[in-house]
């Protein structure tokens, strides 16, 4: 459900926080499942609530806005070649972020139950150690059924 429209990049490489997070929210409004207003509303939130995390394998990133931006649930996925900088969700400390899952869910509570999948995902070293080696979309929602997020 939350991938179906297939907004999974893999081996990207990003100058910066801004262009990654552009690139995939415009990947998301591509796919129709946001309006164009989710953009404006990842990049500002980021701004003001960071959303990197250091996972114990490595830095990640879980940017996401108000659900009034989004139309239909998904998740953004950014396999990085090399990280890019993030701010920590809470303390600002520098993340370097190799992971991104970017959220466009529409309704709130959902947004605290996926943040909740998600770190337990974070916490499986394995399947967080594919995540940065895998290449195609099979393999990438086989590990996320694996992690029970799909």
């Amino acid at each position: 459900m939350y991938f179906d429209k297939d907004v999974i990049l893999f081996d990207q490489s990003m100058a910066d926080q801004t262009t990654a997070l552009t690139t995939l929210a415009d990947a998301l409004q591509k796919a129709g499942v946001v309006k164009p207003s989710f953009k404006e509303g990842i990049l500002s939130r980021e701004k003001q609530f960071p959303t990197g995390l250091l996972a114990p394998s490595m830095g990640v990133a879980i940017p996401h806005t108000d659900a009034v931006h989004v139309i239909k649930p998904q998740i953004g996925f950014l396999q990085l070649k090399e990280p890019v900088h993030f701010n920590q969700m809470g303390d600002n400390a520098d993340v370097s972020a190799k992971l991104i899952f970017m959220l466009a869910l529409n309704d709130p509570d959902l947004q605290l139950a996926m943040l909740q999948r998600l770190m337990g995902l974070f916490q499986n070293d394995d399947l967080m150690k594919k995540l940065t080696t895998i290449s195609t979309t099979a393999d990438f929602k086989d590990i996320m059924k694996q992690a029970e997020i799909d």
